[in-house]
């Protein structure tokens, strides 16, 4: 017998707390019980006004002042003595049982962050979730890598963001990727394998990336860039943002300076009686200490003297020459173990194609072996087109080392030399106050041998 003359509905907001404010069917609602337009609020449930008890007395007060009567369906308790109890009942167990959800739910998101599980959300450009675990995306991982190469080289990322915008790369959201995704996706360190996960989120947003006091686990899944080189590309972000401070120096060993803990070691000057001296010192401040610029600049100056000397170089060229007169007999090798592996996986596939033959199987079991078929014919597919491995003649990597020899210090720091690593140990034992410093240098010989000459196989 009642006359429906209006429905108030706020779709997909909660109605836990202060949120009540931001539920336009609601405060349109509270509006028209001033205005006096019905006698009857009616509902399915109390726990459709609110999750909170205030808000539930707040609400019935301006009815009764209204003389405006509420009646939940679904709970009807009449009007007396008990009624009242009973309706007090129900809006305390409105608001319990949204914080026991809540607290159910961060306990399994907690639950899943152990397990450097995916916790809902967006996953980050560069990562796709599957089975709720981080994989990477590698059309958008190699967009990333770029974006951190770029920030090494201190370049603009305007040729970036057009090259992007043209091949239709956009965020996990939908949205072109600009400068503002680029600056966060610098500043994430989920990229580098770190599982961060923290129930509270920093009100500040330039603080949101540190997470104090999150769960954090190291190489918890594949990583898109290497932890030294976010580090170095943090500290250069910090540097930018850094006023009123001098023009930054290049040192000859500038950017190639890391500590034994990962972090890289930065130039600075300090002053001693009236005299400047420059200083590498760890960015992480892991206790290391300080090196002088002049000392690692020396080290690494030997270092090119002793590794390109006329014998080293006679002995990688040699050494090439020996792998070239054996490559007949690695491409044989390399011949017979793809054409075994073919076989090997063609006889899968036909002992799976007669199961499904001779045998009356379920669908379940028939659908698997199609995909396990699938996957085999791929397989077999890519190991025909496989090709065995092109590498570069002796004489190229002799020129490459003899051009090397031949050009200026810092050309050749930059060409040669990949990292310093800086480790400091007691002179006499753990328990000395005197440390050696000792520097582990490492050539880009390595990275140019196994991606361009032999692969690694000498």
């Amino acid at each position: 017998g009642l006359t429906v003359v209006e429905i108030y509905k706020d779709e997909a907001i909660s109605g836990k707390g202060s949120s009540v404010n931001k539920r336009a069917g609601y405060q349109r609602m509270l509006r028209d019980v001033k205005k006096g337009r019905f006698d009857v609020v009616l509902i399915h449930k109390y726990d459709r006004i609110a999750r909170s008890v205030v808000e539930h007395f707040t609400f019935a007060a301006k009815l009764e002042e209204e003389k405006v009567e509420l009646i939940a369906v679904a709970q009807s308790v009449g009007d007396g003595k008990e009624a009242k109890l009973m309706k007090t009942l129900y809006y305390v167990l409105s608001e319990h049982y949204l914080d026991n959800l809540s607290e159910e739910v961060k306990k399994g998101h907690k639950e899943n962050a152990i397990k450097a599980l995916h916790n809902g959300g967006v996953p980050p450009f560069g990562y796709d979730v599957k089975d709720k675990r981080y994989v990477i995306n590698e059309l958008e991982a190699s967009y990333v890598r770029r974006m951190f190469q770029l920030a090494i080289e201190e370049k603009g990322y305007t040729e970036l963001i057009k090259e992007m915008a043209a091949a239709g790369i956009k965020g996990k959201r939908g949205a072109e990727i600009k400068y503002p995704q680029i600056n966060e996706i610098l500043k994430n360190e989920k990229y580098t394998g770190v599982y961060l996960y923290c129930q509270t989120e920093a009100k500040e947003r330039c603080d949101r990336r540190t997470k104090e006091g999150a769960i954090r686990i190291e190489d918890a899944f594949p990583p898109i860039i290497e932890k030294e080189t976010f580090l170095l590309v943090r500290e250069k972000m910090k540097k930018r943002c850094r006023t009123g401070r001098a023009a930054k120096r290049e040192y000859l060993c500038s950017g190639k300076v890391f500590c034994s803990c990962g972090a890289p070691m930065h130039a600075s000057t300090t002053t001693r009686k009236g005299h400047e001296y420059p200083i590498y010192s760890c960015s992480n401040r892991c206790g290391i200490g300080t090196v002088p610029v002049a000392l690692v600049d020396k080290v690494a100056s030997e270092h090119l003297s002793d590794f390109l000397s006329p014998e080293n170089i006679r002995k990688i060229t040699y050494a090439l020459s020996q792998y070239r007169a054996m490559e007949k007999t690695s491409l044989s090798k390399f011949e017979a173990e793809k054409k075994e592996k073919i076989a090997e996986r063609t006889k899968q596939y036909n002992n799976l194609m007669d199961n499904m033959l001779d045998n009356v199987l379920p669908p379940v079991i028939l659908a698997d072996f199609g995909k396990k078929m699938e996957a085999l014919k791929i397989e077999i597919e890519e190991l025909e087109n496989l090709r065995p491995p092109v590498d570069n003649t002796p004489q190229v990597i002799s020129e490459w080392l003899n051009c090397l020899k031949t050009s200026s210090d810092k050309d050749a720091v930059r060409n040669f030399i990949e990292k310093i690593v800086v480790s400091k140990t007691p002179v006499d034992g753990t328990e000395s106050k005197k440390f050696k410093t000792e520097f582990n240098v490492f050539s880009t010989l390595n990275s140019v041998l196994v991606k361009h000459g032999c692969g690694g196989r000498i």
